[in-house]
């Protein structure tokens, strides 16, 4: 018969149905992250132990997180507390703040900057510059690029582009008005 010693667990060490789950110290610093939670988040546990948990998640994630605490273990100097966060797909959403999401939704509609300024009644100069923000917090250099990642992490739906609506009944095209009068 095979044993478990010294892993936490179910027995035989399956691990994948585990909750995604990270662990902070009383600085808020990432001293655990389960590979669920990697692959929630989309990063490397390396390259997240160490740092600071507002680094790894947007803001609107760290809200709904700071009331959601499952554990919080004190301890003796501020530093060795430890608070255990399960993570599901409600509290990792997407990264970008309020306004960069919208921006970036309307880009994956199809719209330019100028077409999104003048819809939000923001100048083109805040707009290039929300845009160029929300590059630089996805870690990606193209509008190209933010729009596929976030079509496909699903931080925005996937709709039929505007241009590919048909006319309405009953209405004709310019071409076949100009037909028409020939």
């Amino acid at each position: 018969m095979r044993t478990n010693h010294g892993a936490v667990g179910p027995p035989g060490g399956s691990f994948s149905r585990e909750p995604p789950a990270i662990a902070t110290d009383g600085k808020r610093r990432v001293v655990f992250m389960n590979p669920a939670a990697a692959r929630l988040l989309g990063v490397r546990q390396k390259d997240v132990l160490g740092s600071e948990l507002r680094s790894v998640l947007s803001p609107e994630a760290l809200d709904t997180l700071a009331r959601s605490a499952i554990l919080r273990i004190p301890g003796a100097v501020p530093r060795a507390e430890r608070t255990v966060y399960i993570l599901d797909s409600v509290t990792v959403s997407c990264p970008l703040s309020r306004r960069e999401y919208e921006i970036v939704a309307l880009l994956t509609q199809g719209y330019a900057a100028l077409n999104i300024a003048a819809r939000l009644n923001l100048s083109h100069a805040t707009v290039r510059n929300h845009i160029q923000n929300a590059l630089r917090r996805v870690e990606v250099h193209s509008q190209v690029e933010i729009v596929a990642l976030a079509l496909r992490h699903g931080w925005v739906d996937r709709r039929e582009p505007r241009w590919k609506a048909t006319p309405a009944a009953g209405h004709r095209s310019v071409v076949e008005k100009m037909a028409a009068d020939v």
